[in-house]
């Protein structure tokens, strides 16, 4: 059983991998309603959690890395490739467009986790 810190540490990873597409893409549509006011309508997903399983792919890879000790690799993989995720996946037509996208966009952070750990 998990005691204190730990099970901190666990709730806040869950969270930050299930609600970094949904702010992305929020995020992303709120910036083009900003510059272009017609562009909010098709960029608005139906809800966040049809969006929040997208990101586990990103997300679990990340965690990979982090347990292998590539600490500020895992953080730099997931603000990267979460950074460019978010802005090409907000216009796509529905959540299984964006979740299928956004764990192609995951790949890089599985291969170099993979990579990794055949070397170790």
């Amino acid at each position: 059983m998990l005691i204190g810190k730990e099970r901190h540490k666990r709730r806040g990873f869950w969270a930050l991998a299930l609600l970094w597409l949904p702010a992305g893409v929020f995020a992303t549509a709120a910036v083009l309603f900003w510059t272009v006011p017609a562009a909010w309508t098709p960029m608005f997903p139906e809800s966040a959690a049809t969006l929040a399983p997208g990101g586990l792919p990103l997300a679990l890879a990340c965690r990979r890395l982090w347990w292998l000790g590539w600490r500020r690799a895992a953080w730099a993989m997931g603000v990267v490739l979460g950074g460019v995720t978010a802005p090409l996946v907000a216009g796509l037509p529905g959540p299984l467009a964006i979740a299928a996208c956004a764990a192609a966009l995951s790949l890089p952070a599985w291969m170099v986790w993979w990579w990794l750990a055949g070397r170790n």
